[in-house]
């Protein structure tokens, strides 16, 4: 091979099979700035081998005439196109990373603080770095976050094309352990279409796993009658009374009354649980569907509204005759305090269905298997929920049944003896009804 300056006219190009030639304006600008790194190649009469991205970054965008050349003796072309394309080996992600990398610390003469490099007009950007290197920023982006928080296997994986960088790059955001599953998913995955679905297994096995340790803590916590409080008297009392914290509460749960009259209540009920919640908090309450915008309203102005779930039932329904409506459903609402970490959410489903109401202890009561999911889906055992408005105080006794700490009250003061008899019935250690109930006479 010999290099010799070709004038570009007499370069015969000749069908070429890769169509796509990327960021021709980047390209051309590179090689403004630094020159031609590489000479494209000709064969001896002239006819283009390999280089067309150089070639015609130099014509149409600088102007060039004449161009460096490698002339090399051969006949297949298509061969030769193949062999530049497919068998010389490309830099992997983490190579390109550590070029980029490289181009950044050069330009800015190893500064790497803010804005302070673009003062004296050396600096070039992330950005700028990743047009030099021929890569867009945001597989720049995937590739430095794996690069920099994975395990070497996953790494190598990445490299060898056997997942996408996106794909390695939401890998890379978990635990070790889960990454080190994900390997051996991918090690094991015999077609493209499972390596394509890694991420949604590894989420599958992760929520596996969270639900496994939950049900196990679960088990394992203490199951007392200490950790659940009943109380006679208003929730607007309930904090005094119970000698409650600010920012003590993991959960509210409750289901207010959804007549009219209880919607004047309705902004304090949104103040005492942005109150007692801790930041990321949940709020979780049935409303109906009566007023329920202006309901929405309220909240809002208190907490951060997240999603809207519905409770559907078999059976009997409930009419509506002032809007002639026959409904088998209720809505409830999920609201937190600020932001909540989505690492914290579970999976959850917003249409719960069972096959019956449960009246036995409240005319509003809700099904145990009900509440238990809800608590599932945004507790953990330990946490502490508020149920202000006890009712049938099945919130109460689905916490003793889960291991969460509960403190719940009613204005109605048989409903909270009816409440007391029915955690008894739970065969759980015995319930100090003096203990547990704390009787607020004057309930205004």
């Amino acid at each position: 091979m010999q290099i010799t300056t070709v004038a570009i006219d007499d370069i015969q190009i000749g069908q070429r099979h890769r169509k796509e030639l990327g960021d021709i304006d980047g390209l051309a600008q590179s090689i403004s700035d630094d020159g031609l790194l590489q000479p494209i190649g000709v064969t001896p009469d002239h006819r283009l081998v390999f280089g067309y991205r150089r070639l015609v970054a130099c014509r149409d965008n600088l102007g060039w005439a004449e161009i460096p050349a490698v002339v090399i003796s051969i006949e297949n072309l298509t061969k030769a196109e193949w062999i530049e394309n497919t068998i010389r080996k490309n830099l992997t992600a983490s190579e390109m990373v550590a070029i980029t990398d490289t181009l950044r610390s050069f330009y800015r003469g190893g500064d790497r603080c803010s804005e302070q490099y673009r003062k004296n007009g050396t600096g070039v950007t992330k950005k700028e770095a990743c047009e030099i290197a021929g890569w867009k920023l945001d597989k720049y982006d995937d590739a430095k976050k794996v690069v920099e928080q994975a395990i070497p296997e996953l790494v190598q994986l990445m490299d060898e094309e056997k997942v996408s960088l996106h794909a390695a790059a939401q890998l890379a955001n978990e635990p070790k352990s889960i990454q080190r599953e994900a390997v051996k998913r991918l090690e094991q995955a015999t077609t493209a279409a499972e390596r394509r679905a890694i991420v949604r297994t590894v989420r599958r096995i992760k929520n596996a796993k969270m639900l496994a340790a939950r049900r196990r803590a679960e088990l394992n916590a203490p199951k007392s009658s200490d950790s659940v409080r009943l109380y006679h008297c208003r929730f607007q009392q309930l904090r005094k009374i119970a000698s409650l914290k600010p920012e003590s509460a993991q959960c509210v749960l409750t289901d207010i009354p959804y007549d009219g009259e209880f919607l004047n209540q309705l902004g304090e009920l949104a103040r005492f649980a942005a109150d007692l919640l801790v930041v990321g908090g949940v709020f979780v309450c049935y409303v109906g569907q009566h007023r329920l915008n202006e309901k929405l309203r309220i909240f809002d102005e208190f907490l951060t509204y997240q999603w809207m779930g519905t409770s559907r039932w078999v059976g009997q329904a409930n009419e509506m005759h002032t809007v002639k409506v026959v409904s088998n459903s209720t809505p409830f609402l999920v609201y937190t305090k600020g932001e909540r970490s989505k690492d914290e959410w579970t999976k959850w489903l917003d249409t719960l269905e069972f096959d019956q109401k449960e009246k036995d202890y409240h005319p509003w009561q809700k099904p145990l298997a009900e509440i238990e999911c809800l608590l599932r889906y945004f507790t953990k055992p330990g946490d502490l929920v508020i149920d202000p408005c006890g009712g049938g105080f099945t919130t109460a006794v689905a916490c003793l049944r889960l291991g969460r700490r509960c403190v719940s009250c009613d204005i109605e003061k048989a409903f909270v003896v009816r409440g007391l008899e029915r955690l008894a019935e739970e065969d759980v250690s015995s319930v100090e009804e003096e203990a547990d109930l704390i009787l607020a006479e004057a309930v205004a």
